[in-house]
């Protein structure tokens, strides 16, 4: 009778089968891993956009509640307030609210759901007196 050592190519190949589709999972974990990181990146970069736009706003407060509402509507103005980078969207309303919803947003192909790509911000400013400096 011959004793057989080891292990047959059958089993060698099988294991090597399971293997490489074990890795191959893996890898599309780490894949869609950076994509989500890579997101939540454009996510947190996105809130500093917003906040910074919400900031810039007050010193022109007083100007935009009482003498002149209009420059929320000005080009240059808008432009002022919108993002540094070109990688962002800024949408802000028509005219100018104590109350208002400013929206962020930024273009990520491989996410497909267009609300994980942007960010909404809900401002409220105190309504200041007349005449205030």
């Amino acid at each position: 009778m011959i004793k057989q050592n080891g292990f047959s190519l059958l089993e060698v190949m099988l294991s090597v089968v399971i293997a490489g589709i074990a890795l191959l999972g893996l890898a599309a974990a780490q894949l869609k891993s950076l994509q989500f990181a890579n997101n939540s990146f454009n996510y947190t970069v996105s809130l500093v956009q917003g906040q910074n736009t919400l900031e810039r706003i007050w010193p022109r407060l007083c100007e935009l509640q009482t003498t002149n509402p209009a420059l929320f509507t000005d080009v240059n103005f808008r432009t002022f307030l919108g993002p540094q980078t070109t990688d962002f969207q800024l949408t802000l309303p028509a005219a100018y609210a104590d109350d208002m919803q400013i929206t962020v947003s930024w273009a990520d192909e491989r996410m497909t759901d267009a609300a994980v790509n942007q960010i909404s911000l809900n401002a409220s400013y105190p309504t200041l007196p007349a005449g205030c400096i």
